[in-house]
């Protein structure tokens, strides 16, 4: 389903055979609205649904972390020049978790600067 919703003039269409689906058609659903991210999931949700609602977040995280590991991997074999502290755009909860998957922070600070595209939706 990820690459069925359309942003429109009017705002997101989803498709109603995507939502029926996966369950979905029919019930209100709640929007978190990040920064570069929304995340859709029904407005109530019983113990199952939201085990099944955390499974999908912990398979996106390890594929997004898993695409940043690729894209600024520690080239400087653990003797960075650099501290996560020192890349003030990387968010302070998930920066010992970048160190300790090998993100290289003199890698990560250069894609940052330089703006570069490391993630496409396939």
């Amino acid at each position: 389903m990820n690459n069925e919703m359309k942003f429109e003039k009017n705002g997101l269409l989803i498709p109603n055979g995507a939502l029926e689906e996966l369950g979905l058609a029919g019930i209100s659903l709640s929007a978190w609205l990040g920064q570069d991210h929304i995340l859709l999931m029904p407005q109530e949700m019983t113990a199952l649904q939201l085990l099944h609602a955390l499974d999908g977040l912990s398979q996106a995280s390890v594929e997004l972390l898993g695409v940043l590991q690729e894209a600024c991997r520690m080239p400087c074999a653990g003797d960075c020049e650099r501290d996560m502290d020192d890349v003030p755009q990387v968010p302070e909860n998930i920066r010992p978790l970048l160190m300790l998957s090998g993100c290289c922070p003199s890698a990560l600070a250069q894609l940052l600067e330089e703006g570069d595209i490391v993630y496409a939706a396939e």
